[in-house]
């Protein structure tokens, strides 16, 4: 009988934490059904549900205000910002530039004016003040610990990439990931169009393989399946700071980013609380509560430190505008298909 004691007290024991832990959750959620809302903003975004969540319960803890996240996908987003004015709900949108240049063309936003958009470089936001960039996710080369130790420390330009060399290359199809498709459109706009394609048909004898999710080229390098994925620093951040065998490089030569900013609509009830809101977005506290919880990108706020990669440098980014038209994607993504992806020979 003796023998049953120890499992009876663990089982009393894993009991009783549960108890607790219960216990302490219900507290909390009554604390937070306690505070009072001095108001609410809607805010339609195609952000993670996951990113949302953290800010809209870090901002209601912090100064009682909701904040109601319409989720849109980004497709779903870019169609908001034509609807006319007379059907415009909600009060700021956080988006893409693309998207928000949508709605500065659609007469969709009005001015942001706030303390720390002004410290914002010019290429982060709109001349007009109409929307303001917030954070941006560079596209980085991930490398293998094997193939950095071999090689890979070289191989740190999109120029190097394309030369002869033993080495294997994991891309995502720009058709699958609008993310994606955003390299083509920045190297188009860098070096024109024709140059900007003959670059990936340079490219390809490298590519293993198109993958069909933007993670699957960093999450195969830091396995050691591939020797360099081409992807975004958010994503080979994760695995680094997980301690995974991946290298990150930032390309010497300039890199494509993807910017995310906020906008104020026009049909804002409370203008006041939401440039609040968005001065809370570019501060460094937001900055520190996404790292946190496991979100890496770079700030606009030039008082937060850029980051640099294995090689100890700093980003150098394209100097892209976007603005890039849907029918003028169609085209260039049709090409790539036709010229690149599968093209015989």
């Amino acid at each position: 009988m003796k023998r049953f004691w120890p499992i009876a007290l663990l089982v009393i024991f894993v009991m009783a934490v549960f108890a607790a832990g219960t216990y302490f959750e219900k507290n909390k959620q009554k604390e937070r059904t306690a505070i009072p809302i001095k108001a609410e903003l809607t805010i339609y975004s195609d952000l993670p549900n996951n990113v949302t969540a953290v800010l809209a319960q870090q901002y209601e803890m912090l100064y009682h205000v909701r904040l109601n996240f319409q989720p849109l996908t980004e497709e779903q987003m870019a169609t908001r910002m034509t609807l006319p004015l007379a059907d415009q709900k909600g009060d700021l949108v956080i988006t893409s530039r693309d998207n928000l240049d949508i709605g500065v063309k659609y007469n969709q936003l009005k001015p942001v004016l706030t303390e720390g958009a002004d410290e914002v470089s010019d290429r982060f936001k709109n001349p007009d003040a109409l929307w303001v960039g917030l954070w941006y996710d560079p596209v980085v080369f991930a490398q293998s610990e094997a193939f950095y130790d071999r090689m890979g420390r070289y191989v740190t330009a999109w120029q190097s990439l394309i030369l002869p060399g033993e080495w294997n290359v994991v891309m995502t199809d720009f058709v699958a990931s609008r993310s994606a498709a955003n390299i083509l459109y920045s190297f188009v706009e860098r070096y024109g169009e024709e140059q900007g394609l003959e670059y990936f048909v340079e490219l390809k004898p490298h590519v293993s393989q198109y993958a069909k999710f933007l993670s699957t080229p960093i999450r195969l390098a830091a396995l050691g399946e591939t020797d360099l994925g081409i992807g975004n620093y958010s994503d080979g951040q994760q695995y680094a700071m997980h301690k995974y065998p991946v290298k990150i490089i930032f390309p010497a030569d300039g890199t494509p980013y993807y910017l995310t900013g906020v906008g104020m609509l026009k049909s804002v009830k409370n203008e006041e609380e939401a440039t609040r809101l968005v001065k809370w977005l570019l501060s460094k506290q937001v900055s520190q509560l996404l790292t946190d919880n496991s979100f890496y990108y770079v700030y606009t706020n030039p008082e937060i430190p850029n980051p640099v990669d294995s090689l100890g440098r700093e980003l150098v980014l394209f100097d892209s505008r976007g603005g890039y038209t849907e029918e003028g994607k169609k085209v260039l993504l049709n090409r790539w298909i036709s010229q690149v992806r599968f093209r015989k020979g």
